[in-house]
């Protein structure tokens, strides 16, 4: 997501812009892989910018709020990921390495309706992750179980 778009959502839901904000979109567009919040504000300290564990949870449960960014689970370990897409998208995520493919296509209609039967609940958003191995985790796998 580049720096123009994510002003634009901040300026849409009349949110400011803050330094710690600021600092932590910068952070996770510039890197190539997930962060967790500790290496987020480890990564911040070596370049001697000044912002605090708290502050950069706080950035991130607001990004992920607003679609910014989202969360990735994996056992104990939580990173997070800026999105690329700006649309309503989900996200395929391998249990291994990490690696996240986003995915624009979003068919849940039928599926959203048998939940409202079923419940009486008016269904007004969802989220929907995937998760399971890469091709290349997946290669290493199947030689390491045919190895051991």
């Amino acid at each position: 997501m580049n720096k123009e778009v994510f002003k634009t959502i901040f300026e849409g839901k009349r949110l400011r812009m803050s330094h710690p904000r600021f600092l932590v979109y910068q952070e996770l567009s510039t890197s190539e892989s997930p962060k967790s919040p500790q290496e987020l504000y480890q990564c911040l300290a070596k370049k001697e910018r000044k912002i605090g564990l708290t502050s950069i949870y706080r950035c991130l449960d607001l990004f992920e709020s607003l679609g910014i960014a989202f969360k990735i689970i994996n056992g104990s370990s939580v990173k997070y990921k800026l999105c690329e897409m700006e649309d309503h998208h989900h996200h395929i995520i391998c249990k291994k390495c990490g690696d996240v493919v986003e995915m624009d296509f979003c068919n849940i209609s039928e599926w959203s309706e048998k939940v409202t039967e079923s419940t009486g609940y008016e269904v007004t958003d969802h989220q929907l992750n995937f998760y399971g191995f890469c091709k290349e985790c997946k290669i290493l796998q199947g030689r390491q179980s045919a190895g051991g």
